[in-house]
C-alpha cells in the first residue's frame, strides 16, 4: 500500500517536471527578437549635370571714347597790373561773382594822387575860363597865352588821370571771376603778375585733360560726340585733338594732352562736369556673344555649344570687341545655344 502511494507521488513529480520544462521552453522562444526583413540599399541617381546657357543673337555693338571734363569759356582774360610796388588798398570781387565791363576789381593806394588829380581837375576847368575871357577880350595875344595854359593844364590832367587809372583793375568783359591769386589788402603788387582771371560765360566748351596722352590717339578733329550734363545731352564735335595741332606755340604742356568739344546749344555754367562720348566703331544687327563665352588655347577661339545633352567644341572667329562683348564674325549662327561654365 505503502509502495504503491510513493509511485503514484514519483509519477506525479515526473509529469510536473516535464510540464514545467515545457513552459520554460515556450517561455524561452517568447523571451528571443523577432528577425526583421533586411532593407534594400536605396538607388543612387546620378547628378544631373546642369550648365549655363546662353543664345546667339544679334544686337548691336560699339566701342567709344568716354570721360569726364569741365565746362570751360573759350574767352578768358588774365588782369594785372604793370607796375610794382604801390600797395592793394581795396579788392572788391570774389572768386565766383559775375562783373560787368568797366566794373573796379582792385584799387591801389592812391590818396595823395586823387588829390592831385581834383586840384588839377579845377585848375583846368579854371583855365578854360580865362580863355572864353580873352576871346571876348579880342586881345589876340592874350588869347594865345590863355590857350597855351589850357594846353598844359590838359596834358597835366591827362597824365594824372593816367596814373589814377594805373592804380585801378577794372574788368575788360561782361564774365565770370574763375581765379583769385592769394592776395590781401595791404600787400605790394608786382608787374604782370596775374592777380585774376576773368571768363565770358557765354562762350564755352568741353576740355578734357588726359594724363596718358595716347588715349586720344584714334581722336580726329570733326568726330562727333556725344555731351551730357545733368541727364541733358548735348551734340557735340571735336574742334582739337592733340593730333591736329602745329607749331612750337601750339605744342604746349597743356595742348598736348588736351581734347576740346564744342556743342551746339549748350546751357551750363563755367566749371560743370560733362560725360562725354566720342564713338570710334558702331556695328548693327551683328551676331553678339558675352566675352565670358569665349574660351582660348594658344591661338585658338573657341566656344562650347549644346547640342541636346552634349556639348562640343567649336572654333570662332571674332570682331568688333568691347569690354563685355564680342561680334561673332563666323563659326555660329543666330539661336545656337553656347555654354558658359564648364
Amino acid at each position: 500500500m505503502v509502495r504503491s502511494m510513493s509511485s503514484s507521488i514519483r509519477t506525479a513529480a515526473l509529469i510536473f517536471g516535464t510540464l514545467c520544462l515545457i513552459i520554460a521552453t515556450l517561455s524561452g522562444c517568447s523571451l528571443l527578437p523577432n528577425e526583421e526583413e533586411p532593407i534594400p540599399p536605396p538607388l543612387v541617381k546620378p547628378a544631373e549635370q546642369k550648365f549655363d546657357v546662353i543664345e546667339v543673337k544679334k544686337g548691336d555693338l560699339s566701342t567709344y571714347f568716354s570721360g569726364t571734363a569741365p565746362v570751360v569759356s573759350k574767352s578768358t582774360k588774365d588782369i594785372y597790373f604793370k607796375q610794382n610796388g604801390a600797395r592793394i588798398s581795396d579788392i572788391l570781387v570774389s572768386q565766383g561773382d559775375e562783373v560787368k565791363k568797366g566794373q573796379l576789381l582792385i584799387q591801389l593806394e592812391n590818396e595823395d594822387l586823387k588829390l592831385r588829380l581834383e586840384l588839377q581837375q579845377i585848375s583846368y576847368e579854371r583855365t578854360q575860363l580865362d580863355v572864353q575871357k580873352a576871346i571876348k577880350g579880342g586881345n589876340s595875344e592874350e588869347i594865345k597865352s590863355k590857350q597855351l595854359d589850357l594846353k598844359s593844364a590838359k596834358l597835366q590832367l591827362d597824365a594824372l588821370e593816367s596814373q589814377w587809372e594805373r592804380t585801378r583793375l577794372v574788368s575788360p568783359i561782361n564774365g565770370v571771376i574763375i581765379y583769385i591769386a592769394d592776395i590781401n589788402e595791404g600787400q605790394n603788387v608786382n608787374a604782370y603778375e596775374t592777380l585774376m582771371t576773368i571768363a565770358d560765360p557765354s562762350q564755352t566748351h568741353i576740355v578734357y585733360q588726359s594724363n596718358n596722352p595716347a588715349e586720344l590717339a584714334r581722336l580726329e578733329v570733326n568726330m562727333p560726340a556725344e555731351v551730357t550734363i545733368d541727364d541733358v545731352s548735348y551734340n557735340g564735335k571735336i574742334v582739337q585733338t592733340p593730333n591736329s595741332l602745329s607749331g612750337d606755340q601750339d605744342l604746349n604742356e597743356n595742348n598736348i594732352k588736351s581734347l576740346i568739344i564744342n556743342t551746339d546749344g549748350m546751357k551750363a555754367k563755367i566749371g560743370e562736369l560733362a560725360d562725354i562720348k566720342v564713338f570710334l566703331e558702331k556695328k548693327q544687327g551683328v551676331l553678339v556673344l558675352p566675352k565670358v563665352a569665349i574660351r582660348n588655347y594658344l591661338d585658338r577661339k573657341y566656344v562650347q555649344v549644346l547640342d541636346g545633352e552634349r556639348r562640343k567644341e567649336v572654333d570662332v572667329e571674332i570682331g568688333l570687341t568691347t569690354t563685355t562683348e564680342v561680334e561673332i564674325v563666323r563659326g555660329l549662327s543666330e539661336g545656337d545655344k553656347i555654354v558658359l561654365n564648364n
